[in-house]
């Protein structure tokens, strides 16, 4: 059973590992073939290839720029949460004659 969980979180790492190169790859490629054609003026905006290209590109940039926004702000949230709840201490509420240390046997 352990080497079942090993090999299942080995290859989680080896998919997280592809998807991450793969999101890089998409943006520097987006990046450089708008920057490559950023002086490109044409008529006809609806046929032509490169014009989609831009759009594209540009959609790629954005959706990805977007994710990073909620990842890193769940993330941020995530820390706050867990810094405030190491930061209280926990103290009972409940008061009893023990806690107040009276003796019992009198």
């Amino acid at each position: 059973m352990k080497e079942r969980t090993t090999s299942i979180s080995s290859f989680n790492k080896v998919l997280a590992l592809v998807a991450l190169v793969a999101t890089v790859f998409m943006v520097l490629f987006s990046t450089f073939m708008l920057s490559e054609h950023a002086a490109h003026h044409c008529n006809h905006a609806d046929s032509c290839p490169i014009c989609t290209l831009i759009v594209q590109c540009q959609q790629n940039i954005k959706t990805i720029g977007s994710g990073l926004i909620v990842a890193t702000a769940l993330f941020v949230l995530a820390y706050v949460i867990v810094k405030a709840e190491d930061s209280f201490e926990y103290q009972s509420v409940q008061t009893t004659l023990v806690s107040q240390k009276i003796r019992l046997d009198n």
